[in-house]
């Protein structure tokens, strides 16, 4: 059984580094939290769930609550749609892929000596729009076209029991950049990179009562590539994540959870991109605000082999007016969400659809731009969007 456990977790590496590291999807901000099937069912809201093994990518002290050897892993697909009618130029869809993948999964096991170990592979941060040249007239040659993050999350942890109700985890976060792209129309840039953080977490039971948190570092990822074909550096920082949460059990058949996530966007300021050859740095200054979001999720057991979620949530945008900018064009945004996982015979089958409502946003700036086009009249206009995603996965105990 082991020999054959081994076999599976490799091919699903194999497909998972491959496959993440190819997808990218914009989420508010470039976050894209949805990395488990049980995940997007709850809206999120499962930072203080000992039960689903989806958890495990949000709380990795959740592991010592699962004995032997366990999988989970899913498939997002994940349909965006988004448009702008601009004050100058011409209205225009983001001309992106109708529909992105997005694969996650996570392994655990019990070293049997009190510890358990855990890897998850994901994508908790994606980016991709692509405006036609003469969307933007005002932004001149600088107007962006392409903007993409494409990255994959490798994340081992161990955990273990520092108490009877108390679980505490740590680990380490790669962020593998495989591509960044910050097109504009005159100048593609190029590049990718690698950043390491670390996450700590912890979970404790207290009769009807679980509470869970979950810490991941801000990771900064030095970036090399090139402008116009001439070598180029720069970094790109992705936020820290904090996470807390509590959940009740209501009754035997119900779960209540309650969760706030403290993403640290203002880490997010300046990107500086160095081209010698170019002379002039290019820079493009964000100045994002650090954002709350609030998650609700309920569980409900329909019988002993099926179990429905549900989730909302409200997320704020981390972009200011005074610094918008069209490669990111982020707005508040509500999250509605319905799961299901049923056992099929030692396999259970997850499925959850999540709606995503993006806040209309409209921009009107009265600074000219120069060389920075951010926050100024040259991204004047309404924008729209709205996501919508359906997650599939699988989940097994060894």
């Amino acid at each position: 059984m082991r020999r054959h456990l081994c076999a599976y977790l490799k091919s699903i590496l194999a497909i998972s580094a491959l496959s993440i590291a190819g997808q990218a999807a914009l989420a508010s901000g470039f976050r894209v939290p949805e990395v488990s099937t049980a995940g997007t069912g709850l809206a999120n809201a499962i930072v203080a769930n000992s039960d689903e093994l989806g958890a495990l990518t949000y709380n990795p002290a959740a592991m010592s609550y699962h004995k032997g050897n366990n999988v989970v892993g899913g498939l997002a697909f994940l349909a965006l749609d988004m448009s702008v009618v601009p004050q100058a130029g011409t209205p225009n869809d983001s001309k992106v892929k109708s529909f992105f993948t997005i694969p996650n999964v996570y392994f655990s096991g019990d070293l049997q000596n009190g510890w358990w170990w855990g890897l998850g592979i994901n994508a908790p941060f994606g980016l991709e729009t692509n405006w036609p040249p003469g969307t933007f007239t005002n932004g001149g040659s600088g107007a962006p076209t392409l903007s993409r993050i494409k990255m994959a999350n490798f994340n081992p942890n161990v955990s273990t029991m520092i108490g009877p109700n108390t679980s505490f985890a740590f680990g380490i976060d790669f962020y593998d950049v495989r591509e960044v792209a910050l097109d504009a129309i005159q100048a593609p840039v190029r590049g990718s990179g690698d950043g390491i953080g670390f996450n700590v977490a912890i979970m404790h039971k207290a009769g009807p009562w679980t509470f869970g948190g979950s810490y991941r570092s801000s990771v900064n990822a030095d970036i090399t590539g090139a402008v116009s074909a001439a070598p180029a550096t720069t970094s790109l920082e992705f936020p820290s994540l904090l996470q807390v949460g509590a959940s009740y059990q209501v009754n035997p058949a119900m779960t209540v959870e309650f969760d706030v996530e403290f993403t640290g966007w203002s880490s997010f300021d300046v990107i500086t991109i160095y081209a010698p050859a170019a002379g002039t740095p290019i820079t493009s200054t964000n100045n994002w605000e650090d954002t709350t979001t609030y998650r609700l999720g309920l569980t409900y057991k329909v019988n002993n082999d099926t179990r429905m979620w549900f989730g909302y949530s409200f997320d704020e945008t981390p972009q200011p007016d005074a610094y918008f900018s069209a490669r990111v064009p982020g707005a508040d945004r509500q999250l509605f969400s319905i799961g299901m996982a049923r056992n099929m015979g030692g396999w259970e089958l997850e499925a959850s659809y999540m709606f995503v409502d993006v806040d209309t946003r409209t921009i009107n700036s009265s600074v000219v731009p120069t060389t920075d086009l951010n926050g100024t009249l040259a991204y004047n206009g309404t924008y729209t969007s709205d996501v919508s995603i359906l997650s599939i996965g699988l989940s097994k105990k060894f």
